[in-house]
């Protein structure tokens, strides 16, 4: 039984005319009556009768409508679901970010994508730079948006967000009454880092700030999120230092310090270097907008 015999004869059966679900399927007559000759052979009953003057459905042709309709339907359904696919208007994306991307721009990212592609599913897996990389290598990301990635074959970066990083204190610290902060001020204290495999670029970024001091800081401690940091700031262990859009948000304990050298931060997208599908594309085009309004609202 081939597709095309169904097709040929929900023409007839919705016609009740064998000239007129010809003329609809743009075939002549006479194969479309083989077509239908051969498909009852092969099922064994009779789907039509049949007169000089009408043609009608048996009880078994009426019965083979309700089971093939279904059928087609869904294959139409399945057929319009790849195009949209292929055109990047329908699919699921899996969009991995670290958790400073969660202040802002992963909400407005995500609300654009629901608005501008309704078809799309994002699957958001929060996960440290390190993480994503790997996931990407693997083929279990689409999208990373991740914290000074270290650069890697295969991938493509791009940059979204540039920011200052910022010294975060416990509240009763000494250092909280000022401005601001030096390496020289900050050397002295005890930090609370995020592990070097999970945000390679980042520590390395925060180890450049001390490196004309001669000698690293002190790392008392390592926590895997900003949250965990902050909780440890907050409790004493330590000092940190964090992306400056920590500092739009409050968190008990703790305050924020600019520091004297300016040392920033970049938020970047990643994807694989040679394959992103359509709505991949879609995706990725709706996060670099949302960054490029956010980045504008913060300049102004």
């Amino acid at each position: 039984m081939e597709l095309r015999q169904l097709e040929y004869f929900m023409a007839v059966a919705e016609e009740l005319h064998f000239g007129r679900a010809a003329a609809r399927l743009h075939i002549s007559q006479p194969p479309l009556t083989v077509h239908i000759k051969r498909l009852e052979e092969e099922l064994g009953v009779s789907l039509f009768d049949r007169t000089s003057r009408r043609v009608s459905l048996t009880p078994e042709g009426s019965r083979f409508v309700d089971l093939v309709r279904p059928i087609l339907q869904d294959l139409d359904e399945a057929v319009e679901d790849i195009r949209e696919i292929k055109a990047g208007r329908r699919g699921r994306v899996r969009v991995g970010f670290v958790s400073s991307a969660s202040y802002e721009l992963v909400p407005a990212g995500v609300r654009d994508v629901r608005s501008q592609h309704p078809g799309i599913q994002l699957d958001l897996q929060p996960l440290a730079t390190g993480e994503q990389i790997e996931a990407l290598l693997e083929n279990r990301l689409d999208v990373g948006i991740m914290r000074d990635a270290p650069l890697q074959a295969g991938l493509e970066f791009t940059t979204l967000l540039t920011e200052d990083m910022v010294a975060v204190l416990p509240m009763n610290h000494p250092l909280a009454s000022k401005a601001e902060v030096s390496p020289e001020d900050l050397i002295q204290l005890p930090l609370v880092l995020f592990p070097y495999q999970s945000m390679p670029g980042y520590v390395t970024n925060i180890m450049e700030i001390f490196h004309h001091l001669g000698h690293p800081p002190r790392i008392v401690q390592r926590a895997v999120n900003q949250e965990n940091v902050m909780g440890l700031v907050a409790a004493g262990v330590g000092a940190s230092i964090l992306p400056a859009s920590f500092s739009s948000f409050s968190f008990p304990g703790v305050v924020t310090k600019h520091i004297t050298s300016g040392p920033t931060t970049r938020l970047e997208l990643v994807t694989d270097q040679l394959e992103v599908t359509a709505n991949t594309a879609a995706v990725v085009a709706v996060i670099t907008d949302a960054a490029q309004r956010i980045s504008r609202k913060t300049s102004s």
